[in-house]
């Protein structure tokens, strides 16, 4: 545990480093592309819904964005006892979905995963980085590099999860709906939001829970330097149960992120990402109940309103058991509608309102004569 907050450490350090680079520019050409939508990406849990980490601010009526995420998410773990287990594998969630701006401050959305699981290719260079911090799972010894070693939960004689290797299995399907306060500009922005996962997943190939989960929040940004923008979430969300053949009930989960976004230049940026998750699982061990702990960090591009991209590495601060090992989480959005703000360039002021027709527009007074 230690040598693991120590590469928490480490990445805050180099994070640090990330911040102080990069000249001195006008505040108006920071873009800000908001924080990457990372949850809970341990297999288990991806069959509940997560609410995703996002910005507090709305799209304008009429408009839309055009989601697509992938991340791959290594995970490893082994269990003896009253719960045995075997996972190992590597899992692939590409998600597609939109944003549309419904009303004033109102945003509604859909998102729906497909989930591939398979071997993987991320085994040799967490080996890599494990060894340098001196915080090598001794898991890993126990299965060959970048195999499927199963995916297996069985309490006693009942089996809990079993899966094997899917290829591009459409998940649960997820709507949206959040609502942007409106508030004085010195404050914070914030705003409401709320979800519900339809139960589209084969429960059976774990792709799902078989049944359906609501879930509401808050998020808020806030601006405290031209160059510094930070966010955070909370969440709460009610998963229906009892779910597989072992009748397992479940608890509502709370998850709470908080992230610290530096503008580099004017469309790049650093960011530090830090999320806590609970488990709707109790009563069971912890590769089902613990609670999770995860530190990003990653780079973010934006070309407003029409693009931004964010790339963000994950890695666990928790036991291996309750958590993925390591994610790396890549998100696009396109507003093919966007409309430019049209800001000025360094130095200039707005632009003058052009002269009325006929006339000639008004010549600077001479210098006073001494």
């Amino acid at each position: 545990m230690l040598s693991r907050w120590k590469c928490g450490l480490a990445i805050a350090a180099v994070s640090a480093a990330v911040l102080a680079m990069g000249r001195p520019l006008a505040a108006a050409e920071f873009e800000f592309p908001g924080p990457p939508p990372t949850r809970n990406f341990q297999p288990i849990q991806l069959i509940f819904l997560n609410l995703p980490f996002e910005s507090a601010t709305t799209l304008a009526p009429g408009d839309l964005a055009l989601l697509a995420q992938t991340a791959e998410i290594s995970e490893i773990a082994t269990t003896q006892g009253v719960v045995n287990s075997t996972l190992k594998f590597e899992t692939n969630r590409t998600v597609f979905g939109f944003r549309y701006g419904l009303l004033d401050s109102w945003e509604v959305g859909m998102e729906l995963p497909f989930i591939s699981r398979y071997g993987g290719f991320l085994d040799p260079p967490i080996d890599w980085v494990e060894s340098l911090f001196g915080a090598v799972n001794p898991e890993r010894k126990l299965f060959p590099k970048n195999s499927f070693g199963g995916f297996s939960v069985v309490r006693g004689h009942t089996v809990l999860f079993d899966a094997g290797e899917e290829n591009f299995q459409p998940g649960d399907l997820i709507f949206t709906v959040k609502h942007e306060l409106q508030l004085p500009p010195a404050w914070p922005q914030l705003a409401l939001r709320a979800a519900v996962k339809a139960p589209t997943g084969d429960a059976g190939a774990v792709l799902g829970s078989g049944k359906p989960d609501f879930g509401f929040g808050g998020a808020a940004d806030y601006h405290p330097f031209s160059r510094l923008m930070l966010y955070l979430n909370a969440n709460f969300v009610y998963p229906v149960g009892p779910i597989t053949d072992g009748n397992l009930t479940l608890n509502p989960m709370i998850s709470e992120s908080f992230a610290m976004q530096f503008a580099i230049t004017r469309h790049w940026s650093a960011l530090l990402h830090q999320a806590t998750y609970t488990s709707p699982f109790h009563g069971t061990v912890r590769l089902l109940d613990g609670t999770v702990v995860e530190l990003g960090l990653g780079l973010g591009y934006a070309f407003k309103p029409y693009f931004s991209a964010q790339l963000l590495g994950i890695e666990n601060m928790s036991g291996v058991e309750q958590s993925a090992d390591f994610t790396l989480l890549l998100s696009l959005v396109y507003q093919p509608w966007g409309k430019s703000t049209g800001l000025p360039a360094i130095g200039e002021g707005p632009p003058l309102p052009p002269p009325p027709l006929g006339e000639l527009p008004p010549m600077p007074s001479p210098a006073p004569t001494p």
